[in-house]
């Protein structure tokens, strides 16, 4: 399997994540310091609110870009075995992780919450456990993966139309939980609800699509290339 990864948005991303932790813990510190000063009572809340804020957004941008492995890291992983004919792109298109294939286009769409998730349809719910509470600055919300995963496969349909208007191909969304501890009760999703240790078996079985031709997969794998500029 060919592999593209956006190694210097990541590298950028992840210095970021450690800018803002490292600004958040400063801000609160001064907080804290102030704070012993009753007349400047009101830069302590206006330190905590900043200080918190870059902290969440530091702790998120770590987990997402600063770990390993990284999500991109765990998709290669779990898609090792395919041959030359299948390509990853991780943040190099409009979705984050994109695997272009004979058989289709697979958008994904991760997350990496722990314990038990319920999905039916297209409704989410994340049991509420004080371990959360505990990684309430450092994990982003679960949110509805069922409508972000439609959303970054609509966005590349649109810019595959853009640039290849006579190329019609499917874009499969998919949702991918990668942390070890999540615990998945699925029911009827509206879109594949995956670890990472099933999505192979899934892709060659159930996910199949149908098959791209020889044309079509060169002309797409030239414009995720860069080879071609969209419209």
């Amino acid at each position: 399997m060919q592999i593209s990864t956006n190694e210097r948005l990541i590298k950028k991303r992840s210095r970021l994540g450690a800018y803002a932790s490292l600004a958040g813990l400063g801000v609160l510190v001064v907080g804290t310091i102030v704070s012993f000063r009753s007349q400047y009572i009101w830069v302590t809340f206006v330190a905590i609110i900043i200080g918190v804020t870059l902290a969440q957004y530091g702790s998120y941008s770590l987990r997402r870009w600063g770990r390993s492995p990284r999500p991109d890291q765990v998709l290669t992983t779990a898609l090792k075995g395919f041959d030359d004919r299948y390509h990853f792109y991780a943040w190099s298109l409009p979705a984050p992780y994109v695997l272009l294939s004979p058989q289709g286009i697979y958008s994904f769409t991760t997350r990496d919450q722990t314990g038990q998730i319920t999905v039916t349809g297209s409704q989410w719910h994340h049991k509420f456990t004080l371990g959360r509470v505990l990684l309430l600055f450092a994990q982003e919300g679960l949110g509805n993966p069922t409508s972000e995963a439609l959303d970054n496969a609509e966005r590349m349909i649109a810019w595959i139309k853009s640039a290849l208007p006579d190329v019609s191909v499917a874009v499969n969304p998919v949702i991918v939980f990668i942390a070890e501890r999540a615990q998945l009760q699925i029911t009827a999703p509206a879109v594949p609800v995956l670890e990472p240790k099933g999505l192979k078996k899934w892709l060659r079985g159930a996910g199949k699509g149908g098959t791209v031709s020889n044309a079509n997969l060169k002309a797409l794998e030239e414009l995720f290339n860069g080879k071609i500029e969209p419209g």
